[in-house]
């Protein structure tokens, strides 16, 4: 999965012969993948910054286990959502080769969109002057 070349220096993109499995481990990963990790990571963020906002505003977290990370605070709040969420686009991110790993990175893409969406249907009812 990780060689000496992973992460610099690497040359293999693709299969080598005309025989090898489509499904392999590669060392260049490509720009348009780079992009969507860091589109990925930066909705993860814009996700934290509206549940600090809408919490802020009297809003309430529902998820038991988030609202646990949120009693420790806003920073280890969005240390632990953008480690957690990085950990899982490298992952997806070094097995994009993988079919399973291409759903998953659209699917955390497609996700994360329409609860940006979401995010922002809740904005336009938001009461700025409350608090």
């Amino acid at each position: 999965m990780l060689s000496r070349y992973s992460f610099i220096g690497g040359r293999r993109r693709g299969k080598r012969r005309g025989e090898d499995d489509a499904a392999m481990f590669v060392d260049v990963y490509g720009g348009r993948l780079f992009m969507l990790a860091v589109t990925i990571i930066g909705l993860n963020l814009l996700d934290a910054w509206f549940t600090l906002l809408f919490l802020a505003h009297g809003g309430r977290e529902v998820n038991p286990f988030v609202q646990q990370v949120l009693d420790f605070g806003p920073f280890t709040f969005i240390l632990f959502k953008t480690v957690g969420i990085g950990l899982c686009v490298a992952f997806l991110t070094i097995t994009k080769n993988f079919r399973a790993a291409r759903i998953g990175l659209i699917t955390v893409l497609v996700g994360y969109s329409i609860l940006l969406c979401w995010h922002f249907f809740l904005l336009s009812h938001l009461d700025m002057t409350a608090s």
